[in-house]
């Protein structure tokens, strides 16, 4: 007599036998008693679960001489020869070979004629998303309307690739992966009727192994049986199967999680040499963390994991002095692995190298340890850590003066020419307007926005310091550098408005055009922020008591605001404030290709050099390159992101 494998020896015969499927069964069995069975049912499940199985079941319970019952028979001839799959009435078609229009035309033709023996016809097909588009379009109308006496079972792996228009006309029932602990208790009730002894730790392996298939389990408990004979131990199992024993699983997440490299080579060699696949044995690696996990996380007596008595003390002697974040962190780095294995042309080194750097990754520091490092660092540091590095820029030049009160535009006078610096001399003792140059003070002169301007500080005995004036004659500069002159004796200080303006047209020594508009668009931002933001968008050509040009671009209209007569008058205003004369203003629209000159843009390059600044010396923080370091994968991904971006 032909030998017949354990897979199809021990299919379950009734829906009672059906193990892990619980939720079809009563489903099904409930429908036959009540005589509300659908024409149409389709299963779905990934392989080894019992569909096909479940399948046959429901043509018994419907053909069987004493039903249709919940509980065939298994005794009369319809019982009998569905279970051999013979019965002529019990139609099982592969969806694979018989894919085409026609053989589903030829199964209709059959279909109006009623069973020969049978109370009804029953139409299995197997792997039915392998039917053309075709094909299931000729189903569609005899799937909605079949004859009576007709019923359609359909089983498949990938119920997405099976049309809507099909899934609509069938009862669905989803087949779910068989737990473990079931599996293993069928694997113990198939080796007693075998008359087979095996250890707990092999019957582990198999129910492990069939990763929730019924049929895989048993598939491979038959090759077993066949090598190991009558006993089956856990060493034979791992030998024959070619997996890691779980003792050197142990030992590897172990080493992996103490940070000892060198063990992890040993095992990695170990496991090797005794034919373990290298894919396979990282895949069981992730699985044993995984456990290891679920075990720290639930308790050491939780049920959602499978381990035998003495695997669950080992697994936690290795949780024990485990963070749950070093777990975790494990976890994430095998599952990484595990991927890269699989992709790998050379598995077996890949996994060498990923399990190395696993075991040498620097220890994780909590994010709260490094927060309140960081705040200590900081509070123990000097002054200032809060502001923008630099002082160039309308915000950071203005306010800063000494004891004296002055206005803004006299602060713009008395500073030396600088490429992108602040505009004023500062000096320890403060700073001072230049000598005989008092044109700003006046109640006219336009002062600084209040959020610019420091708090009011009265007058102090401590006395202005004069710089250099900004229009002075040739006898009155001794050399090209700045100098300053010290006042007498300090005394309290009051400035008036002078009499008349100095004579400018004189004057040899003269700031550069940009740093002059600069002041004139400053000493408008209070009175006239709007005209101010107008005229920093242009470009000055020539800004002197002889005359004042700007250009914009063609049809600017930023332009067309600076010429309006109100913003003239403005900027004769604070010509006449700063320079002592009202000079001709002219407004040219031939500024192309020169944005880059604007007021708005030396102020956009200056900010942003001061970003930039903020951004190296955050990166530079010792807090954050121990981050970085901690956290390897970030090298080159770092993005600073500061207050107001």
């Amino acid at each position: 007599m032909a030998y017949t494998v354990f897979a199809r020896k021990y299919r379950p015969q009734t829906f009672q036998e059906l193990v892990g499927q619980e939720h079809v069964a009563r489903t099904l069995a409930g429908a036959i008693e009540t005589d509300r069975v659908a024409h149409a049912f389709l299963f779905t499940g990934v392989r080894g679960v019992g569909k096909t199985t479940t399948a046959r079941l429901l043509a018994k319970a419907l053909c069987c001489e004493k039903g249709p019952t919940a509980t065939p028979c298994n005794e009369c001839d319809p019982c009998k020869d569905i279970t051999a799959g013979v019965d002529i009435d019990v139609q099982e078609i592969d969806g694979a070979s018989n894919n085409g229009v026609d053989d589903v035309r030829r199964l209709q033709e059959s279909l109006p004629f009623r069973p020969a023996r049978d109370r009804f016809k029953i139409v299995i097909v197997d792997e039915v998303h392998m039917l053309s588009t075709g094909a299931f379009n000729a189903f569609l109308k005899t799937l909605e309307e079949p004859p009576s006496h007709v019923k359609f079972i359909f089983a498949t792996t990938e119920s997405h690739k099976v049309p809507i228009t099909i899934r609509s006309r069938c009862q669905r029932h989803d087949f779910r992966l068989i737990p473990q602990g079931v599996i293993g208790q069928s694997v113990r009730n198939v080796l007693a009727a075998e008359g087979v002894e095996a250890d707990d730790e092999a019957v582990g392996i198999v129910a492990r192994e069939a990763a929730g298939s019924m049929r895989d389990a048993l598939t491979l408990l038959d090759q077993l049986v066949a090598s190991c004979g009558k006993t089956l131990a856990g060493e034979q199992v791992t030998q024959q199967l070619g997996i890691a024993a779980r003792d050197s699983l142990h030992g590897l997440a172990r080493a992996v999680l103490e940070g000892d490299a060198k063990a992890v080579l040993e095992l990695v060699e170990a496991a090797t040499d005794r034919g373990a696949d290298p894919l396979h044995f990282a895949q069981q690696l992730l699985r044993l963390i995984r456990d290891l996990v679920v075990l720290q996380t639930a308790g050491p007596d939780t049920e959602l994991v499978d381990f035998v008595a003495e695997e669950r003390e080992a697994a936690k002697g290795l949780v024990s002095g485990q963070e749950p974040l070093e777990l975790q962190r494990a976890f994430a780095g095998v599952a990484k692995l595990v991927d890269e294995v699989a992709k790998a042309s050379s598995p077996r080194m890949v996994l060498d190298m990923g399990l190395v750097r696993l075991a040498t990754r620097p220890p994780l520091r909590a994010l709260s340890e490094l927060i309140e490092r960081l705040e200590r660092l900081e509070g123990g540091g000097s002054g200032g850590a809060g502001g923008a590095p630099g002082g160039g820029g309308r915000s950071s030049a203005s306010g800063r003066g000494g004891g004296s009160t002055r206005s803004a535009s006299a602060e713009g006078r008395a500073a030396a020419p600088r490429p992108s610096a602040p505009r004023e001399t500062e000096s320890p003792r403060g700073r001072g307007q230049a000598p005989g140059d008092d044109r700003g003070t006046g109640p006219s002169a336009p002062a600084r926005p209040a959020s610019a301007r420091p708090p009011a500080v009265p007058p102090s005995p401590v006395a202005a310091e004069p710089a250099a004036p900004l229009h002075a004659a040739p006898a009155a500069v001794p050399d090209a550098s700045p100098a300053r002159v010290e006042p007498p004796a300090p005394q309290q200080v009051s400035v008036a408005p002078a009499a008349e303006p100095p004579a400018a047209k004189t004057d040899t020594l003269r700031r550069p055009a940009m740093q002059e508009w600069e002041s004139f668009v400053d000493a408008l931002r209070e009175g006239k922020p709007a005209l101010a933001a107008v005229l920093e968008h242009g470009i000055p050509r020539v800004v002197s008591p002889e005359r004042i040009v700007l250009s914009f671009q063609e049809g600017s209209f930023y332009g067309r605001q600076a010429d309006a007569p109100a913003a003239r008058e403005a900027i004769a205003h604070v010509a006449e404030q700063r320079l002592g004369v009202r000079p001709p203003i002219e407004i040219r629209y031939d500024a192309d290709g020169a944005q880059g000159r604007t007021v708005a843009a030396v102020e956009a390059t200056r900010r942003e050099a001061r970003l930039s600044q903020r951004r190296r010396e955050a990166l530079g923080h010792p807090i954050v390159r121990e981050a970085m370091q901690v956290f390897s994968e970030s090298a080159g991904r770092v993005r600073v992101r500061l207050d107001g971006e």
